[in-house]
């Protein structure tokens, strides 16, 4: 196709004009998939840049309080966005940017010291959800809220209040990476490799965390089976060291490095893959629980193993655990619900 003949220094004419026969207005913006995170610390950047390797994201937005930070942030990725797929990135302070959202990650308001008091910090981060979620939700009312804040069982029911959102479309990070190290430290201690371990850990993120054993299997064998006492006091092997060391996890890197966020970051884009390209993946995250499902006529946000996909939270997976490991699922729901009490007063 002949290029039209025009002088080059025709004042309606540029460069961008002479090099392409139609321009980038002319065309239709089709479908793009928008991901938000809110907040751009160590570990917002770990999120948003997990999920650009995966490629999820057309348009993946920052926005922080912090503007300069956001935006910092933002052009720092973009300047190798080649390698990522071309996204768009964008660092802001405007709420409006989260408009047509899939996904809204919220990774605001985390964790800074290991020593830092639990209390404290589910007040002040309280505070900030009651900010940043009705803002979220005014320009995102369709998304998904992916909840990374700790504490994140308690937060995630907070969102769920705060945004008036059905409760499947408000998904906690909870347990996952708890399940991922576990399976990592199980994986070490055999000496082999990590994705051929099958493990999980429920409830709260926290303490009071249900390590299930019945459960833990290498390519279908139980480990159970070969050891009866597995993970008890009884146990010859002291396997219940490695759900000791799941729990001190964090506190262990943010007092040798000052943060974590990175396996928080990658587990996260794998929920955001999941909801994206509706994967219906089997994964322990936080979710909503009405009543009596485990031994406590009260709601609470914990983990269970649950499958993902576009909608959410799609559905429940039902699983035949030990008398043991339901006392101490019980145990930890009560744990739950004694912090969530100290809320839910504001929520009336």
């Amino acid at each position: 196709m002949a290029v039209p003949k025009k002088k080059l220094l025709d004042t309606a004419w540029n460069t961008t004009t002479f090099l392409l026969t139609k321009q980038p207005e002319d065309f239709v913006d089709g479908h793009r998939v928008k991901i938000v995170v809110v907040g751009s610390g160590y570990t917002g950047v770990a999120v948003g840049i997990s999920i650009l390797f995966k490629r999820l994201a057309s348009e993946l937005v920052f926005i922080d309080l912090n503007e300069e930070l956001a935006k910092a942030e933002a052009e720092d990725i973009s300047h190798a966005a080649a390698f990522l797929g071309n996204p768009k990135v964008v660092g802001t302070k405007d709420y409006s940017m989260a408009r047509d959202a899939t996904v809204c990650v919220i990774t605001v308001g985390d964790r800074s010291t290991a020593d830092e008091d639990p209390t404290s910090l589910l007040e002040q981060n309280l505070t900030i959800f009651r900010d940043v979620i009705p803002k979220v939700c005014k320009y995102a009312p369709n998304s998904i809220l992916l909840i990374v804040t700790a504490p994140v069982d308690i937060l995630s029911y907070a969102a769920m209040k705060l945004s008036g959102f059905p409760p499947h479309r408000v998904v906690g990070l909870g347990t996952f990476l708890d399940s991922c190290r576990f399976q990592y430290f199980i994986a070490q201690k055999l000496g082999i490799s990590a994705n051929s371990v099958q493990a999980s850990i429920i409830c709260e993120n926290g303490p009071t965390s249900v390590p299930i054993w019945s459960a833990v299997t290498v390519m279908g064998i139980k480990l159970k089976d070969i050891n009866k006492d597995i993970g008890t006091k009884a146990d010859p092997e002291s396997w219940g060291e490695l759900h000791a060391k799941v729990i001190d996890c964090d506190n262990d890197l943010i007092s040798r490095k000052g943060y974590r966020c990175w396996g928080t970051g990658i587990c996260a884009a794998e929920v955001v893959d999941a909801i994206v390209r509706n994967t219906c993946i089997c994964i322990t995250v936080s979710t909503y629980l009405k009543g009596c499902r485990h031994g406590l006529e009260k709601d609470v946000y914990m983990s269970l193993p649950c499958i993902v996909g576009r909608n959410g939270i799609q559905t429940l997976l039902r699983h035949p655990y030990t008398s043991e490991e339901q006392e101490l699922t019980e145990a930890s729901c009560r744990a739950i619900y004694e912090t969530q009490k100290s809320i839910l007063n504001t929520f009336e």
